[in-house]
């Protein structure tokens, strides 16, 4: 038998639905960007904390590595406190907190795939991205404030728009060539279509004014055959993009 492949979720009686629902979104997402070539299992708790298998040490998660690769590893998170969390930071808060401990616990799964150390640096920082990421779509800005340029799909027609579940028009902009030839090879509908690279000065200027005056939002990294992506007002990219420009040039100076 090969080796089983892939990411997956389990969640135990007693774990609020919300938590259990955020965690199988993220598995969904992570799926789309990043690769398990070894099956690992997440397993949702319903404690407040858990006890590590060799240490005893009571942990917010854990993970099993084993000593081979024939083997299959396996994470365990806990997510008893998650009411506490809301009624502390609220809701948003407690569901990041929670998707980070996920976060960081598949970054050692990375670490052991590619047999290096576990790093708890690493993981803390890796895992903080990763959720960012996921919640708020940070690596779009990163990157094309890097690259200064975002791309879009464009036809014979102009550029793509789509429509959203609320009957709303979407433009969706990648900030990489591989993000979108993937996204095209991935959406049958986009096939006959070819990407179309727009400077960054161009996008926050023209095209963010011409997405404003038509009432379109903007679609950011979508993925997956089914474009799971962020959908946000031409305004906050715009400022997203400001805000990273900023901390780019913050970065420079030191």
């Amino acid at each position: 038998m090969g080796v089983r492949t892939g990411l997956r979720i389990r969640s135990e009686k007693g774990v609020h639905a919300k938590v259990r629902d955020s965690c199988i979104n993220f598995a969904v997402w992570l799926r789309l960007n990043r690769d398990f070539p070894i099956r690992v299992v997440v397993y949702l708790k319903k404690s407040v904390q858990i006890k590590t298998v060799v240490s005893k040490e009571l942990v917010s998660a854990t993970f099993f590595a084993p000593y081979d690769k024939n083997s299959e590893p396996y994470i365990r998170v806990a997510t008893g406190d998650y009411d506490e969390l809301v009624r502390n930071s609220g809701e948003a808060h407690a569901i990041n907190a929670i998707l980070t401990s996920m976060a960081h616990e598949l970054v050692h799964y990375q670490q052991w795939i590619e047999d290096r150390n576990f790093d708890e640096s690493e993981a803390e920082h890796e895992a903080s991205k990763l959720a960012d990421d996921y919640c708020e779509g940070s690596t779009f800005f990163e990157e094309a404030v890097h690259q200064n340029k975002v791309w879009t799909i464009a036809n014979e027609e102009g550029y793509s728009i789509a429509t959203n579940e609320q009957g709303e028009s979407v433009v969706p902009f990648w900030s990489s060539q591989m993000k979108i030839d993937k996204a095209i090879n991935s959406v049958p509908a986009y096939r006959s279509d070819h990407s179309l690279e727009v400077p960054l000065n161009e996008f926050t200027s023209d095209w963010i004014n011409e997405l404003k005056e038509d009432d379109f939002l903007v679609g950011i990294n979508w993925c997956g055959r089914g474009l799971m992506g962020h959908e946000l007002l031409p305004n906050k990219v715009l400022e997203r993009i400001q805000d990273e420009i900023k901390a780019k040039n913050e970065r420079i100076k030191y």
